[in-house]
């Protein structure tokens, strides 16, 4: 009688499953640490108390930006204030007394600091960025002598603070604008998140993404424009003949039926500006994000020392208007980015002397761009000098 429990066929070990389903799951933990932990943020807020005698100088030497910016980057200079309750927050004007009550806190903001000051019972003013306090019943020297609570910390550290100080973030902006540089900023800690090449990279995949997010538009651009070159190419003729050879209402009929009878009306140059309109409040939430963003604060990026400061390679004394004491090498190199595209920008349908004056524009557009950018943070400027890449690699892809 054979032995019912013996078997002498095959079977795998239960042990070396388990040995194997337990490498599996190292492999996952480490490759979520590789991906998740280096992104991970953990507040650095100083909590202390000082006397109001002090706040002036904590906001000199803490909040205030110690890089001097110039042109159109001057406003990352100053600083503004909030007074900030349970459920809104009120910015304070130059020149103007508030009333802050003890369940209210002040906040004060600079380039990538913030100061959140606690228990002020009194009113107070802002000017010329810093706090005038009102002579209450109290004498100075008692004034003086009171403690507040005091919060020095980042930008990116509001989000280990109560839901009202969240308002805080991007408060400048129109509600809706707040909202999606919110989610901007979200969307770059996402892409940072994936890597481990810094910020530098980052930002430039981030201008691929935008890039490619806004592709449908921009193809729906291109179709309107060439739309709209073919319609003009085709009334240019007509309507040329109409303003010589007739006025009043005879040659408003004969404008409108010259209209009609190629299906469009006479606003139909308007809907390639609609197409153009719309990546515009993403392009307001980028420049925001990137101006503001403290947590590229000390990365670099090839020879950017700073991508939170210009790429300066040289500095000199005098400050010349809307360019600084610096010669910055990244704005520099989106001038030939510029003139390459508009040098290669050819429409077949447009006559040759409206092309001359397409391409005039856009040289007076890169110029004006280049002002704009010149004295911004280099990681702003390295989004938008790729996303002038991506835009030429685009436009030879995708012709008119």
């Amino acid at each position: 009688m054979n032995n019912i429990f013996s078997y002498t066929g095959s079977f795998k070990n239960p042990s070396g499953v388990v040995y194997k389903l337990k490498k599996k799951i190292k492999i996952l933990i480490l490759l979520f640490l590789i991906i998740f932990i280096p992104n991970l943020a953990f507040a650095e807020i100083k909590n202390f108390n000082t006397k109001p005698d002090n706040i002036n100088t904590i906001i000199k030497n803490e909040i205030k930006d110690p890089f001097f910016y110039s042109g159109l980057a001057a406003f990352y200079n100053k600083v503004s204030a909030y007074i900030v309750s349970d459920d809104k927050i009120e910015k304070l004007d130059d020149g103007f007394f508030y009333s802050i009550k003890p369940k209210q806190s002040l906040a004060i903001i600079g380039h990538y600091k913030i100061l959140i000051i606690k228990d002020i019972n009194g009113a107070l003013l802002i000017k010329n960025d810093k706090i005038i306090w009102q002579e209450g019943e109290a004498s100075k020297q008692e004034f003086n002598e009171k403690n507040f609570r005091a919060q020095l910390l980042s930008k990116s550290d509001l989000t280990h603070l109560a839901q009202p100080y969240q308002k805080i973030k991007y408060a400048h902006l129109w509600e809706p604008f707040r909202l999606l540089s919110i989610g901007i900023e979200s969307i770059l800690l996402w892409i940072n998140s994936l890597h481990l090449f810094g910020w530098g990279v980052t930002i430039i995949l981030s201008s691929l993404v935008f890039t490619v997010f806004i592709l449908p538009i921009n193809i729906l651009l291109i179709r309107s424009q060439r739309k709209m070159f073919y319609v003009q190419a085709s009334l240019a003729p007509e309507l040329e003949d109409i303003k010589f050879n007739f006025s009043g209402e005879e040659a408003h009929n004969r404008f409108m039926a010259a209209h009609k009878a190629r299906g469009v009306s006479p606003f139909y140059n308007l809907r390639p500006l609609i197409y153009t309109l719309v990546p515009i409040p993403f392009l307001i939430a980028i420049f925001n994000v990137l101006g503001e963003l403290d947590l590229i604060l000390g990365h670099s990026f090839l020879w950017i020392q700073d991508l939170a400061y210009p790429d300066g390679i040289f500095h000199f004394k005098t400050y010349i208007p809307l360019i600084g004491n610096s010669i910055n090498l990244l704005p520099i190199l989106m001038i030939p980015l510029t003139i390459f595209a508009t040098l290669l920008h050819k429409n077949k349908i447009i006559s040759v002397k409206s092309l001359r004056k397409q391409k005039l524009k856009l040289y007076f557009i890169g110029f004006g761009i280049f002002l704009l950018f010149y004295p911004f943070p280099s990681g702003m400027v390295l989004y938008w000098t790729f996303a002038s890449i991506w835009q030429l690699i685009q436009q030879r892809i995708i012709r008119i």
